[in-house]
């Protein structure tokens, strides 16, 4: 059995990968001077027990914890978590693409936010970028179309969150556009795999509190694309100390239904 120092190491030794030789990231602004118990416990609790699990990657936990940044609207630690993510083996092509991926679940407010902050750390690195121009713009409106609806169809099956039967109706309208260039022009780009996409969705859903049949079709989506059950477990366990035990327990309670109704053993 672990004690609490032996989770305080184990916390110091993650930042310390994660920072990159640079001291700041031990700093907690506020908390240090006004809380010293509070860093404590974040550095045992979030660093020590949660950072350090086996279940992901160090890479596949910044894209979560990016997620929940942005969902949350949380850009001032985003500079933080862009470094950490380069100094744990993401490329820059990977972040950017991570911020790509979040557009319409998070807004362009935050992703132009999250673009210039990433701008700002490549050139203080000495990081030169050439951005990965993939996108067809001289395809027909329904090229594009279909190509959304053959994407959807791979990472989420047959399962629409809203469908409705009158193709003029507002909402039909919006879901063509979401359609065409969510799941046509952005779910199609290279970079990130369609799991790493998939953690995306997850982590943004479960801090902005999504329960209902969206994150349910997300967490089967997530399995059709070649997530583990415990995978998926562990995206929320992530994000918790990012977006609160709340959201993250009613998205466990989720997935463990969905699990069961596919008779799936996490």
């Amino acid at each position: 059995m672990t004690t609490l120092d032996d989770r305080f190491e184990k916390g110091q030794a993650m930042r310390t990968t994660m920072a990159g030789g640079d001291r700041s990231h031990f700093i907690l602004p506020g908390i240090d001077q006004l809380a010293p118990d509070l860093k404590r416990l974040i550095d045992e609790a979030l660093f020590g027990s949660i950072w350090t699990r086996e279940a992901l990657e160090p890479p596949r936990r910044v894209i979560c914890t990016v997620s929940a940044l942005m969902a949350l609207g949380q850009l001032p630690l985003l500079k933080r978590h862009i470094e950490r993510g380069l100094n744990v083996g993401l490329t820059p092509e990977e972040i950017v693409e991570v911020f790509i991926q979040l557009t319409f679940y998070v807004g362009v407010p935050a992703v132009e936010t999250a673009m210039r902050t990433a701008k700002e750390i490549f050139e203080e690195q000495g990081i030169q970028f050439t951005p990965n121009q993939v996108y067809d713009s001289n395809q027909s409106v329904e090229s594009l179309y279909q190509r959304g609806l053959a994407t959807h169809q791979e990472h989420m099956g047959d399962s629409f969150e809203y469908q409705n039967d009158n193709p003029d109706a507002e909402e039909a309208q919006l879901e063509r556009l979401i359609t065409e260039y969510h799941w046509g022009a952005i779910y199609n780009r290279p970079t990130l795999s369609a799991k790493d996409r998939a953690m995306c969705a997850l982590s943004a859903m479960t801090v902005m509190g999504r329960y209902d049949r969206q994150i349910r079709n997300r967490i089967v989506g997530a399995l059709r694309v070649g997530m583990s059950p415990s995978e998926i477990m562990e995206v929320f366990i992530q994000v918790m100390l990012y977006g609160g035990y709340f959201t993250t327990r009613a998205a466990m309670r989720i997935a463990r239904s969905v699990f069961t109704e596919q008779g799936i053993s996490s």
